[in-house]
């Protein structure tokens, strides 16, 4: 089996626990999987939003050239529902990356990664609905309260929702929903294309 090293720089928790599943789902049935760089992680926390949009370009680099990193995520929310918003913000992060000659794969969910859990909850909760519900342009925190109960919470309350609502996730359906998460498998799929 082919193993695939990565290295995530991300916000928060919640988007380091969606990713784990996320990349477990895509492998499955597959002669390859991802492995996450445990040093590294240990070493680099993004833990807020200014701290990854200020480093993400030098820690990536770092990733490469000092864990041998085959894959790295960046993870960052976007904060606004405008489409127009989020194409600016992923040339800004391409581009600071292309300077430095860095390929990474980017994981911007629009407004936060609590929207991405909530149209997976949504469809938990609504099995066999076709309704095409257009959770990302809900407030952020209307998102935070419908997928924890609550606005703001601890990781350790979030965590086990996350790993939940997040594990074994229906990508395609999830792919149709979302434009920004079909925008980051996008660059998955293709960065898994362009190694196999």
């Amino acid at each position: 089996m082919t193993i695939m090293r990565y290295g995530f720089f991300g916000e928060d928790e919640a988007q380091r626990l969606f990713l784990h599943h996320y990349l477990e789902a895509i492998a499955v049935d597959q002669a390859w999987r991802f492995e996450a760089d445990e040093a590294f992680a240990r070493r680099f926390k993004g833990q807020n939003k200014t701290r990854v949009n200020d480093l993400f370009d030098e820690v990536c680099e770092i990733g490469f050239r000092e864990y041998w990193l085959q894959c790295f995520f960046v993870g960052l929310d976007l904060d606004d529902f405008d489409a127009a918003a989020f194409q600016v913000k992923q040339a800004e992060m391409r581009g600071r990356l292309h300077e430095r000659g860095i390929e990474a794969i980017l994981l911007i969910p629009v407004q936060c990664i609590e929207h991405w859990l909530w149209y997976l909850k949504w469809r938990m909760e609504h099995p066999r609905s076709t309704k095409n519900e257009r959770l990302e342009t809900q407030p952020r925190e209307n998102a935070k309260l419908a997928v924890y109960n609550a606005k703001k919470c601890s990781t350790k309350h979030s965590n086990p929702i996350v790993a939940e609502l997040s594990a074994g996730m229906k990508i395609e359906w999830l792919a149709s929903r979302s434009a920004s998460f079909l925008a980051f498998h996008n660059q998955v799929q293709s960065y898994l294309a362009a190694l196999l």
